[in-house]
């Protein structure tokens, strides 16, 4: 009969709340910016089990919780289209942000407060009325990147998924590229995506 020491004990499984996963640190925004200016924020969407639903909210002047949202939506099994949502009022909708991060203040002379406004009136749009706007639709919504058992899809091709994340961090690179946005503003978005 051998005498082998008894196993070490197994290890207790980790605590969530002790798993640290690092994400890049969001830019410095100040509490107020220039005279005029427009504070452009991430709006980020539970999309658990999936990925979070990204889009950009142009902050009105008269109240933080109504503002311009202006995001890819739809899904890669049938494409996307560009949007925006004016006057879109946080209180008023279910359709709430999970986290807001502010990216950057933005000069006024590339927004249009009435046309982006609607005068105060709720509506939704897919065509640009300010320079912003013009700057992030010149990166077109992502079309469909999935496809289904009929499609015919020649052997090996690999196919690259396109979605609203992959508009915001493609459309802030044209905002840096037109003089609106900081470049580390895009280097963030970069890093955050998922």
């Amino acid at each position: 009969m051998s005498h082998f020491p008894a196993p070490p004990p197994v290890p207790p499984p980790p605590a969530f709340n002790q798993l640290h996963i690092r994400l890049p640190k969001p830019p410095p925004v100040p509490q107020s910016g220039p005279q005029g200016a427009y504070l452009i924020e991430l709006a980020v969407y539970n999309g658990h089990p999936f990925k979070d639903h990204w889009a950009y909210f142009v902050r009105s002047h008269t109240d933080p919780e109504i503002g311009v949202k202006v995001h890819a939506t739809g899904d890669v099994r049938n494409g996307f289209q560009l949007e925006s949502k004016r006057s879109h009022d946080l209180r008023d909708t279910v359709d709430i942000p999970s986290k807001r991060i502010p990216l950057q203040w933005v000069d006024g002379k590339y927004f249009d407060s009435r046309k982006m406004f609607n005068d105060g009136v709720p509506v939704i749009e897919s065509k640009p009325v300010c320079g912003f706007e013009d700057s992030v639709y010149k990166i077109p919504a992502p079309g469909k990147s999935m496809n289904t058992v009929d499609d015919a899809v020649q052997p090996g091709k690999a196919i690259i998924q396109r979605d609203c994340q992959t508009w915001i961090v493609e459309s802030a690179d044209q905002l840096v590229a037109d003089g609106l946005f900081a470049a580390h503003v895009a280097a963030y978005l970069h890093a955050l995506k998922q």
